[in-house]
């Protein structure tokens, strides 16, 4: 394999600089790629850490390559073929190509020295492989996200799309050297994310009749949840209501909701006490056996681990919150 081991001062220079192309990247051939470890990601999650963000023009001719980390290509002008996968796709003006790691691909524009391009190199923060760690280090990786959601392989826009413009600016903030134009450039990227999963999301679920399965029958767990929080709710009662052995709900709840059913049960049950913590007439304790907790030192302790504060805490910035109002 051809690998690019960059000296590591280049790896510490600015964002600018052309150095970091190569450290994103390994041309081929690569022979039989093995396969990528899927990591779990809610949307919650998606933190976005831009790597590299630039302007191109002159000619998009990329030969066979994979990359590390993630990238959207955005087609200011021209057109072209670009192969991911081992399948060939056009691409246009205005369009918008996602391209995932370790997968094989290329671009060619035909000749065309007036092509214009936006690329954007990046990673997910709150998930392995850390966002920090050297890029050729890393094994064979993808990100798998919760709920059935997808982000498109490539999406038509038009001239002036939101997403289009969102994605100019991004590079200018992340090239202008500042610390807050560099946090607006993650931000900026994050939300032209998250809307492209949230449109992705809709056309999957009404075409994949296996995905509408799965989630009917984890809806069917969550309802019995809600339902029963206050009560007690183990693995065998779960199994009763799911018609599914232990192992295959977890499998099953990862997948679509991105935690095992006890989790989320407890994530049910914090977010049920934090609604009721908002009347002054219930205490602490009433709380906690309104909502399934075995007494206020067990509520206390879950609530700290999923909201990093405690529910007398919570209960004292949501009152506070109220009179500045």
């Amino acid at each position: 394999m051809n690998t690019f081991n960059m000296p590591a001062m280049c790896a510490a220079r600015a964002k600018r600089s052309p150095c970091l192309v190569s450290l994103v990247q390994r041309m081929g051939p690569f022979g039989r790629m093995p396969r990528r470890h899927a990591f779990m990601l809610r949307p919650e999650q998606i933190h976005p850490v831009v790597r590299i963000a630039h302007r191109q023009q002159g000619g998009l001719v990329i030969p066979d390559r994979i990359i590390f980390d993630h990238e959207l290509v955005l087609i200011v002008k021209g057109s072209g073929q670009w192969k991911i996968g081992g399948e060939s796709y056009g691409y246009a003006t205005n369009d918008l190509l996602f391209v995932p790691p370790f997968v094989p691909h290329s671009f060619h524009d035909g000749g065309q020295s007036q092509t214009k391009h936006l690329a954007i190199h990046f990673d997910f923060e709150a998930m392995p492989p850390s966002a920090s760690e050297v890029l050729a280090d890393r094994a064979p990786y993808r990100v798998q996200f919760t709920h059935g959601l997808k982000i498109a392989q490539q999406r038509a826009l038009f001239s002036g799309h939101r997403w289009a413009r969102d994605l100019v600016r991004l590079v200018t903030d992340q090239n202008s050297g500042g610390v807050v134009e560099s946090a607006q450039a993650s931000m900026r990227l994050a939300g032209v994310l998250l809307e492209m999963l949230s449109e992705r999301k809709d056309e999957r679920s009404a075409a994949d009749p296996i995905i509408l399965r799965q989630q009917a029958r984890v809806n069917v767990v969550v309802d019995h949840m809600s339902e029963n929080l206050c009560g007690t709710i183990n693995h065998r009662a779960l199994e009763q209501v799911s018609k599914l052995s232990t192992s295959r709900l977890q499998a099953l709840f990862r997948e679509v909701t991105g935690y095992p059913p006890m989790d989320y049960l407890r994530r049910l049950r914090v977010e049920k006490a934090r609604r009721l913590l908002a009347d002054q007439q219930l205490s602490v304790k009433e709380i906690a056996g309104l909502t399934g907790f075995r007494d206020t030192s067990h509520l206390s302790k879950v609530f700290r681990r999923i909201d990093g504060l405690s529910p007398a805490r919570y209960r004292e910035a949501l009152l506070a919150g109220r009179q500045e109002k």
